[in-house]
């Protein structure tokens, strides 16, 4: 069975999308265990607003908006994610923000932050829930701030690698966030490829492979089941105003994205015909890697359901 999975989840990274972070399996696994941590009048605030109490059904529309935009998916022809993707045209980069894996803390203020980053996404979010912007509809702004709660514990959704690829024979990865300038990207894992035929990527791997791994199953409620037994309420309870909670968020996945790099051997680089820039990182994992790698991600899909009921629970909340 998890054989099958395996297999099944390459087949997907071969032919499809590969910037949706946990995937669908994880995604509503992250939205089935989050609705089961909302207070009773939380849980009737959200079906307010999205005619269901259900935190997974919403989670996966900002996905859909994109690819509906890029002439795909089960939103295409949808009038209301046709006009969204139009007024926002660069939505597409609200699932995720580039910091190199030795920064110490994610911050507005950096270079490597980006007013249409996740976490500004976050916070436009919760100022339309609580009344203060009207950016956004409450729907609207709820389905966004659910997935992107979600997107940002996913590691390799806030750091990344940066590579001297002077000698493309023997890339090196650079951490230090003074020295990454002018460095080759690897857009969040997405250009570390492996496996066999090297079609496999470091950013596709941890958005599905591991995620079906560890509970053995393609089954969200499972996910979540499974998922429920390790939550840590108050270890990961967040300290603070809340509005600042996804800065802090956002600064723990960036510690453990410099974690997801452990185990990793990097061979060549393969350069774009021009010479000027990287396709990919031809790389290898460790045989223990997944092992290593196991409550990492168990971590990081609970810590997404603790922290956006957390946030839930918390919003002043001023919309109908």
């Amino acid at each position: 069975m998890l054989r099958r999975i395996f297999l099944l989840a390459l087949l997907a990274f071969a032919t499809g999308p590969r910037a949706w972070a946990w995937g669908r399996l994880g995604h509503e696994a992250i939205g089935m265990l989050a609705t089961e941590l909302l207070h009773p009048t939380v849980r009737q605030q959200v079906k307010k607003i999205l005619g269901s109490d259900e935190l997974a059904d919403a989670s996966l529309w900002l996905d859909e908006v994109r690819a509906a935009s890029r002439g795909s998916g089960p939103l295409l022809g949808d009038k209301e994610a046709m006009a969204f993707a139009k007024k926002f045209p660069n939505n597409s980069k609200w699932h995720f923000t580039n910091f190199p894996l030795g920064a110490d803390a994610y911050s507005e203020a950096s270079r490597f932050a980006s007013p249409d980053d996740a976490i500004h996404a976050i916070h436009s979010a919760v100022a339309v829930l609580e009344g203060r912007s009207s950016r956004f509809t409450p729907e609207q702004a709820l389905r966004v701030l659910i997935h992107v709660v979600e997107d940002i514990h996913q590691p390799l959704h806030v750091g990344e690698g940066f590579f001297d690829v002077h000698d493309p024979a023997a890339p090196k990865l650079v951490t230090a966030p003074g020295s990454v300038y002018g460095k080759a990207e690897d857009l969040g894992g997405n250009k570390v490829q492996f496996g066999k035929g090297r079609f496999d990527s470091l950013h596709a791997y941890w958005d599905e492979t591991m995620v079906a791994h560890l509970a053995s199953t393609s089954k969200p409620a499972k996910l979540a089941a499974f998922l429920r037994k390790g939550v840590k309420p108050t270890a990961w309870k967040t300290p603070g105003d809340y509005h600042a909670w996804a800065d802090a968020w956002a600064t723990d996945s960036l510690h453990e994205a410099a974690q997801v790099y452990h185990g990793i051997t990097f061979n060549t680089a393969k350069m774009s015909p021009s010479g000027k820039s990287v396709e990919s990182i031809d790389s290898d994992l460790a045989t223990d890697y997944a092992a290593t790698q196991k409550a990492r991600v168990q971590n990081q899909l609970a810590k997404a359901a603790f922290h956006l009921a957390e946030l839930l629970n918390t919003i002043e909340w001023k919309t109908p």
